[in-house]
């Protein structure tokens, strides 16, 4: 039984490295506008996204970048690419694995450069320990 579905895996794991390269280009396209569209001239947090969280607590679901975290997120997004493709043919075990683990931690990182609140914060960056 485990041979086959080890050679099942294997048969997929082509398919899987495209999904991902195709994911992780997605990725980084989308984050370009965040820095063509950055208005420079001001010093306020930027594309912000707020919504209630736990209300009981005043915690926000609070996502925004600034100038420095604009280019982490377009780095990361960036490295992601380079990532996957350079694990290309180094990886040849559990390939579905740790393509979406990492596909999963970069968008975890992605959550810890935006996180414009405390808790929202601390949940992104413990997060990112999971897949790591």
């Amino acid at each position: 039984m485990a041979s086959c579905s080890r050679s099942v895996a294997t048969k997929h794991a082509g398919t899987v490295r495209w999904i991902a390269l195709l994911g992780a280009i997605a990725s980084f396209l989308v984050t370009i506008p965040l820095v063509t569209r950055f208005d420079v001239t001001t010093a306020a947090m930027q594309f912000e996204e707020k919504l209630h969280w736990i209300e009981r607590f005043k915690v926000f679901y609070h996502l925004g970048v600034d100038g420095i975290s604009v280019w982490f997120v377009l780095l990361t997004a960036f490295i992601t690419v380079v990532v996957v493709i350079s694990a290309w043919q180094v990886i040849t075990v559990r390939v579905n694995q740790y393509m979406g683990a990492f596909l999963i931690l970069s968008g975890l990182m992605v959550g810890v450069f935006c996180a414009l609140d405390g808790l929202l914060f601390y949940v992104f960056f413990e997060a990112t320990l999971i897949p790591m």
